[in-house]
């Protein structure tokens, strides 16, 4: 009977043990916990990093068939916008737009860019202007860069494109007659017969739900929040058209499509004659207790 009392725990060390493998259970729970959240969270932020890049690169293709000097930050709450190069702060211009040449008509050889300057000038009179466009370009107009895109002030800039209501000096409403000939069809006609032109048919924007009116028709069953980024497209600001969720306007025209969930802060400033695309992403993930969290620039030549 003492030999077996000896081998035997007692109900202390039996209690000890308990306590043991419960502190080390909880423990290694609490690793897993943490390191299924770690994994979680890391999974979020490559997909993040992958859809925000692909947007980045979206924007950079659309930017790259920008008209330079038409690219303007907008304040819809001041109603007021700046050309993008004179832009310092852009926490107020958030809202980023351009008008875009018409690349695929210019990539699929229908135009080169230039008006032909001896045959023009045979045809000053009545603004006829030989030129290489060998396709029916209807609803395009005729965007005069200048023969340098930085050539202009910014105060002429104002009132060169249309922009929220203020005069477009610098586009011209055109009348195509293929093969060859464009005729100006605007009551008021350019200064300078011979200088760099753009075709045009559509501006661009870019903007969080935070900055626009997302009861807005164009944005019907796209569930746009705070947080989303919109792109829109198919608007003439020529015309007097701004696009379609411009909380200020009461000429909205377009139509919109969604770039990007998540996306905290969007801005763009022009450095060095290149643009600078910037994302600020931030996601609740687990509730609203953990948060995956980060920036990301891409530069636009």
């Amino acid at each position: 009977m003492e030999k077996t009392l000896k081998g035997a725990f007692t109900l202390l060390e039996l209690i000890v043990v308990v306590v043991i493998v419960s502190f080390l259970a909880v423990a290694s729970f609490k690793g897993l916990q943490a390191f299924k959240l770690r994994s979680f969270k890391v999974r979020q932020m490559t997909k993040l990093s992958l859809e925000s890049q692909i947007v980045l690169d979206q924007l950079s293709a659309l930017l790259h068939s920008r008209i330079p000097a038409t690219t303007i930050g907008y304040d819809p709450y001041g109603e007021d916008f700046q050309p993008i190069r004179d832009i310092q702060d852009i926490a107020k211009y958030k809202i980023l737009e351009w008008i875009g040449f018409d690349e695929d008509s210019f990539e699929a050889g229908l135009y080169s860019g230039f008006v032909d300057m001896q045959r023009s000038i045979k045809q000053f009179s009545d603004y006829s202007l030989y030129t290489d466009i060998v396709a029916d370009l209807s609803g395009h107009a005729l965007v005069f860069a200048g023969t340098f895109d930085k050539g202009f002030t910014s105060e002429q800039l104002l009132d060169a494109f249309g922009w929220h209501g203020r005069s477009s000096n610098l586009i011209y409403d055109i009348l195509v007659r293929p093969p060859h000939t464009i005729t100006i069809t605007d009551p008021v006609k350019p200064k300078w017969l011979y200088e760099k032109y753009y075709l045009a048919k559509s501006a661009y924007a870019v903007a969080r739900g935070a900055d626009i009116d997302t009861s807005a028709k164009c944005l019907e069953g796209l569930d746009v929040k705070k947080n989303t980024l919109v792109l829109f497209y198919d608007y003439k600001p020529w015309r007097g058209e701004s696009f379609c969720a411009d909380p200020k306007s009461d000429n909205r025209s377009g139509q919109a499509t969604i770039l990007m969930r998540h996306v905290a802060g969007f801005g763009v400033k022009e450095q060095d004659f290149t643009l600078r695309l910037i994302l600020d992403i931030d996601k609740p993930i687990l509730g609203q207790s953990v948060r995956v969290h980060f920036d990301k620039t891409k530069v636009v030549f």
